[in-house]
């Protein structure tokens, strides 16, 4: 009764006179810094402002023969970020970074309007040869910069610049042109990006029946690959597959300039990655090792290449990704294949750290009975290659990460227990001084999951000692286990399923409380609704009293202050009040359906719903 009495003469100490308030959002402001170019005296002519631009963009950079699709898109595959698989072709070559055009979307701007009004407004039909290939030069640098731009309006931008070229009689399109376009469409945040790529490229096949310089060739259905990579719809799978057996009848038709890639290959594998079709991806990925059987060394024709590490990751990511039965070890089993291939010879096929980590992550996901014993084996496997001389698969935190994240999700009684075993070894290596280990946020947030999860006795107390010892750490200058709201939310829920011990209750009571005032005092993370609905649900532990009553309103109060009224709180609160009390709290009756837009919209209005967007949150 004492603890109770406490509880609720601290809470009421904390809570505000006036309940009106409306919390206010910070916006963040960036400053672009807009770099001042001299308008000419004069108005020069089309060809001088080509060669203008043409400077600009090319600056301190050498001169292309105009292959393909240049540096845009070659034959080499996706890049992996941070563990998972991205869609990324290779960027530009280190010079082209220098230009102005690709590091200022103020200049790009700038230059593509300067030369879409010169285009506009020239009355020249036939300038010097030397001219038209600077000029035509200078089209493509532009659209090559909007593709690496990442503005909304980048293919806006760039199909300006494609309709004046078409529209300029003394400039020569070709397979170039549209293909660079197509790569800017694969680049776009649009959903119908692989729409889009369809369209242009069923327009080059159009045109290409008169005009061979424009008829698509391997970069071209490789850049609407990616742009269907990019889309990531069932729709875009099929499309992806469709592609690919183009591809093969051209090539094996005798079409020189078409051939099967890796990169290409690449794109379809991860269309249907993302489409959720892995079976399909695996199929594609068959394809790919089939065709490099055939015709590897075919006379007369372009070689296909054996399938790469890039290809291998992209499948193992669609079987990670696929939430079927069985997946995780069809992941493991495409691991094994990239082994055994590595160990016959194809040196591109070398397994890296992310091939091992996808698979460690496909066992976390899956939930199958063993996966999280499983995932520890990969990292074990890992840690012996390593130890073995293979320097390249030296595990790193996203590979301890991973398995903390199995063990946590496994539900087995000794799952908090293996998590706590990870992270400590975790801080053993790092203080080692393998800084490839260090924890971070997520090791810690993961094994008081873990704990808050499991059956064990005084789990919220070990939950509550790791968000402590995150909190020393972070002070101490850590700055990558910097405590968040996830964490704390952890430790609330912990403690609001903690086991019916009524010392262990109160203790957890205690925490919670402990907690939910740090959280109200600290820079590190505020309550939301989360936070309030799982302390809600440790306090109906509490005998049904006035106390409990009390209690209730307090937070429910401190909810509206906040702007926390979520869908959590409601449910919490129904279920703890009687039918006046509610009515006299919600402003509405407990027969009514009331949902959280019912409500004034300052007692919701920083409420995420969600666990992918509460994540997107605090990011």
């Amino acid at each position: 009764m004492a603890q109770r009495s406490l509880l609720l003469g601290l809470l009421l100490s904390s809570l505000p006179t006036s309940t009106a308030y409306l919390p206010s959002g910070k916006q963040e402001r960036r400053s672009i810094r807009l770099a001042d170019q001299a308008e000419p005296p004069m108005a020069p002519t089309l060809e001088q402002a080509s060669q203008r631009l043409f400077l600009t963009v090319l600056d301190n950079s050498p001169g292309t023969s105009g292959t393909g699709l240049s540096s845009t898109l070659n034959e080499n595959d996706a890049p992996l970020r941070n563990g998972k698989l991205k869609l990324m072709p290779q960027p530009p070559p280190r010079p082209r970074l220098k230009n102005p055009a690709f590091g200022d979307v103020a200049v790009l701007r700038k230059q593509t309007a300067s030369l879409l009004e010169h285009s506009a407004t020239s009355n020249e039909t036939d300038p010097a040869s030397q001219g038209k290939r600077k000029l035509k030069r200078t089209f493509h640098y532009l659209m090559d910069a909007w593709a690496f731009s990442q503005q909304k309006d980048s293919v806006e931008q760039a199909s300006k610049l494609l309709d004046a070229m078409e529209s300029l009689p003394n400039i020569l399109l070709d397979v170039r042109s549209y293909t660079k376009f197509i790569n800017v469409i694969a680049r776009s945040p649009t959903e119908s990006a692989g729409k889009q790529a369809d369209d242009v490229l069923a327009k080059m096949k159009t045109l290409g029946v008169r005009d061979q310089e424009i008829r698509p060739n391997t970069y071209s259905y490789t850049a609407v690959l990616e742009a269907h990579a990019h889309t990531g719809t069932k729709e875009s799978a099929q499309r992806a597959q469709d592609l690919c057996d183009e591809i093969v009848l051209y090539y094996k038709e005798g079409q020189a300039d078409i051939h099967p890639t890796s990169r290409a290959w690449n794109a379809a594998i991860i269309a249907c990655g993302k489409a959720g079709q892995a079976y399909k991806a695996q199929a594609i990925f068959d394809q790919l090792q089939d065709l490099s059987d055939q015709f590897s060394k075919t006379p007369g024709k372009t070689p296909v290449e054996a399938p790469n590490a890039w290809n291998y990751n992209a499948l193992i990511s669609a079987w990670a990704n696929a939430g079927d039965a069985g997946s995780a070890l069809r992941a493991e089993q495409v691991l094994d294949r990239m082994e055994a291939a590595y160990a016959n010879g194809n040196v591109q096929a070398k397994p890296t750290v992310v091939s091992y980590n996808a698979v460690i992550d496909a066992f976390a996901k899956s939930g199958d009975e063993g996966a999280a014993s499983k995932a520890e084996a990969v990292l074990r496997h890992m840690e012996d290659l390593y130890e073995a001389g293979a320097q390249h698969l030296r595990p790193n935190a996203r590979s301890f990460n991973s398995v903390i994240n199995a063990w946590a999700k496994s539900r087995e009684d000794e799952a908090a227990t293996k998590a706590q075993d990870i992270l400590d070894l975790m801080e053993k290596l790092h203080v080692q001084g393998n800084e490839e280990v260090r924890p971070d946020v997520h090791s810690f947030c993961s094994v008081i999951n873990a704990w808050a999860r499991s059956q064990q006795p005084r789990k919220a107390e070990r939950a509550y000692n790791l968000l402590r010892e995150m909190t020393r750490l972070y002070e101490a200058g850590n700055k990558h286990v910097r405590p968040n709201v996830i964490a704390y939310n952890a430790v609330m829920n912990a403690c609001a399923f903690t086991s019916d011990d009524v010392i262990e209750q109160g203790r957890a009571l205690e925490i919670a409380h402990n907690t939910l005032k740090e959280m109200e005092e600290t820079l590190y993370a505020k309550p939301d609704q989360v936070t309030y609905g799982t302390f809600l649900r440790l306090c109906s532990h509490l005998p049904d009293c006035s106390t409990r009553q009390k209690v209730t309103e307090v937070l429910f109060r401190k909810c509206v202050k906040d702007g926390q009224v979520g869908s959590l709180v409601l449910s919490q609160i129904r279920t703890m009040v009687s039918d006046d009390v509610y009515e006299r709290l919600v402003g509405r009756r407990m027969d009514e359906d009331v949902q959280m837009a019912d409500l004034p919209k300052a007692w919701w209005c920083n409420v995420v719903e969600g666990k992918w967007r509460r994540k997107r949150s605090i990011q």
